[in-house]
């Protein structure tokens, strides 16, 4: 059934890497895209290695749009408008014992704005605010069944640990980003851009800093798709050309709170299966990023260290994400 599993995700991710890659740049127009719609999706079977665990799931839908500003201060800004659900698990679906149960089983659902400010000199300042919830609040169980289900694995055999997710808590965190380019893209086909990303909530707590190394056909921060900034309501994207690069994206992460392993902040019961967090978190995101006209298309590995003290492996997991831009 795992190999049923495989070939069924194989299947929707080749259909929609064709749907990107067979899809032509349509005629220039005196508008340009203002609008960007986008999906995510994270999983550890994209690679193939028979993995089902830890962070086995995401799905998350973007809306993003220019927003319209006098402040000269800003070359740009860029509203978003975020829908996700992640799933968290042990570290495999085949376990048999609670006492192989080696990660807090939970879902994370929740709904987020963000601010996007393109500034002078090539930085990036970013805000936002979520609003989600663990536990059963979160569907994880309900959607992980219905997927099994869907791809005939026998939830009611394997289903069995949800009996022992997080109780259910709402959460809401702030959330503020900060980049700058430290060469010109104009003249180069190498770009580091170090990034600092700062979250306070009672969902998660944390501090992080990290690098992006990118490497191919570039074009400057407040215009590249890597950061959704491919919208401009002036003039179509299609008269500045397609943007292509492979991208490293080492990042480094200092947790206080991580309400998906330690459960609910402000809950005295808050689940059958706890765990303190791993204070440092290495995140090491490894893709490439192909963007031309209404489309763009960005493939990723991302490897990252224990979140929890109680987990046995780190994590590895495949990232695929498509966006699509219109009036």
């Amino acid at each position: 059934m795992e190999g049923n599993s495989i070939r069924v995700k194989f299947i929707c991710v080749t259909v929609f890497l064709l749907f990107f890659l067979s899809s032509k740049a349509q005629r220039t127009n005196i508008n340009g895209f203002s609008k960007q719609f986008s999906i995510l999706t994270e999983n550890d079977f994209y690679l193939f290695r028979g993995k089902d665990g830890y962070y086995t799931n995401g799905l998350v839908f973007n809306y993003g749009k220019v927003h319209h500003s006098r402040k000269a201060a800003f070359i740009k800004q860029v509203d978003q408008f975020e829908i996700g659900q992640k799933l968290f698990t042990p570290f495999s679906r085949k376990i048999y014992t609670v006492s192989q149960i080696d990660r807090p089983i939970t879902g994370y659902l929740y709904g987020k704005f963000s601010r996007f400010d393109f500034m002078e000199h090539n930085q990036l300042f970013q805000w936002g605010i979520s609003i989600g919830a663990i536990g059963k609040a979160s569907l994880g169980e309900d959607m992980q069944n219905s997927f099994h289900r869907l791809i005939n694995v026998n939830s009611s055999y394997w289903g069995w640990i949800w009996n022992y997710q997080l109780k259910s808590e709402p959460g809401m965190n702030l959330q503020g980003l900060y980049a700058k380019e430290l060469l010109n893209t104009k003249t180069s086909l190498f770009q580091l851009t170090p990034v600092t990303k700062t979250t306070l909530g009672t969902t998660f707590t944390n501090f992080s800093q990290g690098i992006i190394f990118q490497f191919g056909k570039l074009k400057p921060l407040s215009e590249s798709a890597y950061w959704d900034a491919a919208l401009d309501d002036e003039r179509s994207q299609l008269m500045k050309g397609s943007e292509i690069f492979f991208y490293y994206f080492p990042d480094l992460k200092y947790q206080l709170y991580n309400a998906t392993v330690q459960g609910g902040l402000f809950r005295k019961d808050k689940g059958p299966i706890i765990s303190g967090v791993k204070p440092l978190v290495l995140t090491q995101q490894l893709g490439a990023l192909y963007s031309f006209g209404r489309y763009t298309l960005r493939i990723g590995i991302v490897f990252e260290t224990k979140e929890a003290k109680s987990q046995r492996f780190n994590h590895t997991y495949g990232s695929i994400r498509g966006s699509y831009r219109f009036h």
